[in-house]
């Protein structure tokens, strides 16, 4: 059934696309083999240690570690192992998910402790030796492993993967046991924490430093404007001014505006920034400037296309999640999954291949909802004949079984998109297929912070603070967009004069790789004691404060790290099912007694309890009191104040 192994060197899935459909450039890896992709190689290969590329979106990581692992491989004849925690990365390199590389599994919500964890890695290298006879990469038998999307990665998985690396390879005293590590990292797509946003992250760890002795920021983003990578920047570290985000504002709405009102009066359409009475009084002044005699004539090339608004995450989670879509996603499994899941190594790989092969994995959407006349964008480059680059806008004209009349105006051109069919397979098992199909567009009417930072180019767009709610959304949002013509940008001050949209412990480890100091002030606040610590020793401050306290902010003071758990429980939220109260964990226990909207007494004649639950409690001599019911939740899902809301 399956074929003879090749050489251990080969530790890659392999991606096709069918060129019978839709020719996707999902990897979009074109620069591999760049200078400066090389001059980047040739350093980290020469450090001869550990490497760890930190940056924001585009700034070359995937397009490096690609490179050193095509180096590794075919010039040094290394057996390497690309491995990423996200799907979609992990498809650009030809690699493995975290997951699979490690022996965990997809569906598990909570993560085991740290000895269950080293438990289940040693258990998953000895079935990767001995039962799967080196087909798959593991922590044993990897020289070079290429990890990606370290961000995603919680830190007692990694700390296990050290511990175990140590023990199996018979090296205690090196990092990953001698295996050498190239990673990659984006931390400013961190969320704040939801009791903490100061400590428990990667970079923070005691072995941080011994397991990445060199660390390399990335900040340049390449296919940028100089001008937008600058403000780019500012946002990310929350180092925007006043003048900053006037100037921000005003370039984005320079020529964004114009394209914009030219489609406005060609087309006679609404203007696309009246979506609350709110912002329509902010644009017109900007509208009206524009507004004088041969001023529409004088623009130059102009967009045909009316820019769309921004949507919040909440109001475009239903579209992302249609009950009935019009067009699902195909899914082919391998003629014989059912056999093949009988056998160990068969079970395995069919689990790889399905989890591996998603439409989310290579940038499509797993349930598209368009009909005639539904605006949609091109998600990905396709065949050079098309004429139409990715990110392009156009107008459902026709929907057919396998193909999509797109009218695409700005370009002048009509075309049938055809599925884009993508086939993975394993190289030593190139009979065992997995392949799905989808159609590379996106929908305009769900755009939203979410939909821009999981599908690329997303342009001609008018960004809303008011719908920006994530942490550093500004700043990762900005850094998708090339020009500013791409893009206007309103409500600034809303995202930056809320709390918590700038990761302040990235921005802190940033500064600390680049050497350079948080501020020329005198002093520095620390946001985890609360307190203003001089500049010239914040760092070493910083680092033995998140080890020693944490702030409450419900009792407004400082708690000793080992004393934070059981303060948290007292603070735990848990909701009545009696009465559909909100009540601290504290207040519970004078609560359960005092509440009115009480479950039934308990009594043979209390019908809606089982027989022996009132047997048994009567026996007991319980009393209605002791059945009072609750169950722990969020603070999120309290209801939140209308006011000041938009």
């Amino acid at each position: 059934m399956f074929a003879p192994a090749l050489p251990r060197r080969f530790f890659h899935l392999v991606r096709q696309v069918d060129t019978r459909g839709f020719v996707g450039d999902f990897r979009r890896l074109r620069h591999v083999s760049s200078a400066d992709s090389t001059h980047e190689v040739r350093a980290a290969l020469a450090a001869s240690q550990n490497v760890l590329f930190c940056g924001h979106f585009n700034t070359g990581k995937l397009t490096i570690l690609k490179a050193l692992g095509e180096h590794c491989a075919t010039t040094l004849g290394r057996r390497v192992a690309l491995v990423s925690a996200d799907v979609r990365r992990a498809s650009r390199l030809d690699g493995y998910l975290l997951h699979h590389f490690i022996g965990l599994r997809m569906s598990a919500d909570d993560l085991p402790s740290q000895e269950q964890l080293e438990g289940t890695l040693e258990r998953h290298m000895r079935l990767m030796e001995s039962t799967y006879a080196g087909s798959f990469p593991s922590l044993g038998n990897t020289d070079v492993l290429i990890l990606d999307s370290l961000e995603r990665i919680p830190s007692v998985v990694l700390r296990s993967m050290d511990v175990v690396s140590r023990r199996q390879r018979g090296r205690p005293q090196e990092a990953f046991g001698g295996l050498r590590v190239f990673a990659a990292a984006d931390f400013w797509r961190l969320p704040v924490h939801p009791t903490s946003d100061t400590g428990d992250y990667l970079f923070q760890l005691d072995s941080w430093d011994e397991m990445f002795p060199k660390q390399i920021l990335l900040e340049r983003t390449h296919g940028q404007e100089k001008k937008l990578n600058d403000f780019t920047l500012k946002a990310l570290y929350g180092n925007l001014n006043s003048a900053d985000i006037k100037e921000l504002e005003q370039l984005s709405a320079k020529d964004s505006l114009k394209q914009g009102y030219a489609a406005e009066k060609g087309a006679g359409v609404a203007a696309p920034f009246t979506e609350d009475e709110n912002d329509a009084l902010l644009m017109p002044p900007l509208l009206n400037a524009l507004d004088g005699p041969g001023s529409v004539d004088s623009m130059g090339p102009q967009s045909i296309t009316p820019w769309d608004d921004l949507i919040t995450n909440s109001k475009a989670i239903p579209y992302f999640m249609p009950r009935f879509p019009k067009q699902p996603s195909v899914k082919i499994l391998p003629s014989r999954h059912r056999q093949l899941k009988r056998i160990e190594i068969g079970n395995f790989l069919v689990s790889i291949l399905v989890q591996s092969c998603t439409a989310v994995s290579v940038g499509l959407v797993d349930s598209l909802n368009v009909e005639p006349g539904s605006k949609v964008q091109l998600i990905l480059d396709g065949q050079a004949s098309y004429g139409v680059p990715a990110g392009a806008i156009g107008e459902v004209m026709q929907l057919k079984d396998h193909h999509i009349t797109v009218h695409f105006p700005n370009e002048q051109r009509t075309l049938d998109i055809p599925r884009m069919r993508i086939t993975t397979f394993h190289p030593q098992f190139p009979e065992i297929t997995y392949e799905i199909r989808q159609f590379p567009l996106f929908p305009r009417q769900c755009v939203c912070p979410m939909s821009i930072l999981m599908y690329d180019h997303a342009y001609h767009l008018n960004l809303n603070g008011r719908r920006m709610v994530d942490t550093n959304d500004l700043g990762n949002l900005l850094a998708r967009m090339r020009s500013f013509s791409d893009f206007t940008l309103r409500n600034t001050r809303d995202v930056l004069n809320r709390d918590g949209m700038v990761h302040e412990p990235t921005r802190i480890y940033y500064h600390m790789v680049k050497g350079l100091p948080m501020t020329s002030a005198p002093e520095q606040w620390c946001r985890n004691c609360k307190s203003f610590v001089l500049s010239s020793g914040f760092f070493a401050h910083w680092h033995a404060c998140i080890r020693a306290v944490r702030w409450c902010t419900e009792c407004n003071k400082s708690i000793p790290l080992e004393l934070l758990e059981p303060h948290r429980e007292k603070h735990q939220v848990v909701l009545c099912l009696d009465c559909g109260q909100a009540v601290e964990w504290r207040q519970w226990e004078a609560h359960r007694l005092s509440c009115s909207a009480m479950m039934r007494e308990v009594s043979p004649d209390n019908e809606f309890l089982p027989l022996r639950t009132r047997q048994l409690a009567l026996e007991l001599g319980l009393d209605k009191r002791d059945l009072h019911t609750m169950r722990s939740f969020s603070r999120s899902i309290l209801p939140q104040s209308k006011v000041g809301v938009q």
